[in-house]
């Protein structure tokens, strides 16, 4: 049987636990989605951590794609713990990186993607909380590009960016230089 052991990485405040938890629910590890602010999520297992809602020690949770058993650590995103998703580095097989569609590249963003870079480990970024007001779209990937060296490769684009009503859906076809085109756009640029 094969294993994979997937990292998931960000700045404080950028959705880890949350992505990790709902990725749990979605797979049928849980049956109901635990909450970052109730204390209540899988991975957030020290008192302190359920206190004051942030991650302090990587966890491992386990779950099964078919023939494949994903291992997915979920690491602290705040500065003072950086030595913890440091060390869970030895053991990935590849990173998600988690960036929030409002706050965008941070300080802690940038550490992260130059260790992962050094580590020689495949990465994937994934914006976070597309429905909150001021989330952006062509103006954070243009920042994912000029700030992180990154080449972005659009997967999904998010419809009703800064709002409840908030879609992922699969891209269009590329646009003109191989781009893909983001459907919440018109051609002028402008946000339907």
């Amino acid at each position: 049987m094969a294993i994979v052991t997937i990292g998931i990485l960000a700045h404080v405040d950028a959705g880890k636990t949350s992505l990790t938890e709902r990725i749990l629910y979605q797979t049928g590890v849980v049956p109901a989605l635990g909450s970052v602010d109730k204390g209540t999520t899988r991975t957030d297992t020290l008192e302190l951590e359920r206190a004051r809602g942030i991650t302090i020690k990587a966890a491992v949770v386990s779950f099964q794609l078919n023939e494949l058993t994903v291992n997915l650590i979920d690491t602290p995103g705040h500065p003072d713990f950086i030595a913890e998703v440091e060390r869970s580095l030895r053991v990935l097989d590849g990173v998600v990186l988690v960036v929030s569609a409002v706050e965008g590249v941070q300080s802690q963003t940038r550490r992260l993607a130059r260790a992962v870079r050094a580590a020689g480990l495949p990465l994937l970024v994934f914006v976070n909380k597309i429905d909150r007001l001021g989330a952006r779209g062509e103006a954070l990937l243009e920042e994912l590009r000029r700030k992180l060296g990154l080449r972005v490769v659009v997967m999904n684009a998010a419809a009703g960016r800064g709002t409840r009503g908030r879609r992922a859906g699969r891209c269009g076809r590329p646009g003109p230089g191989g781009r893909a085109r983001d459907p919440t756009m018109t051609r002028d640029g402008a946000s339907r």
